[in-house]
């Protein structure tokens, strides 16, 4: 039922957005989706290999080139804190069986 209410709403926003006048779009800025996109597609494939702190990290590193104005000092810093915080969350408070580290280093 929600999702035909929200295939619903897409639809009338989509169809008063063709019948109405607006300003023209310039441009669109595919840097932001593309990196974004590239982000959680790395997550997804380097989860069980790398391990989980390999595998945040590097995402959200590719997350932050979507933008020209990151500030690689502070994008690292918060990458580490976001990455110890997820480390902490996932396997010991919610219990999830995660690999933290990668296969080759644990054996």
């Amino acid at each position: 039922m929600f999702g035909m209410l929200l295939l619903g709403l897409g639809a009338a926003v989509a169809l008063a957005g063709l019948v109405t006048d607006g300003a023209q779009l310039a441009s669109y800025a595919w840097r932001g989706p593309l990196f974004v996109s590239l982000s959680i597609l790395s997550f997804s494939v380097t989860i069980r290999p790398l391990g989980l702190v390999v595998s945040a990290f590097a995402s959200f590193i590719i997350a932050a080139l979507g933008t020209p104005e990151t500030r690689w000092k502070e994008t690292i810093i918060v990458g580490i804190c976001l990455t110890v915080g997820c480390s902490l969350l996932f396997p010991y408070a919610l219990g999830l069986p995660l690999q933290l580290f990668p296969r080759f280093l644990t054996q």
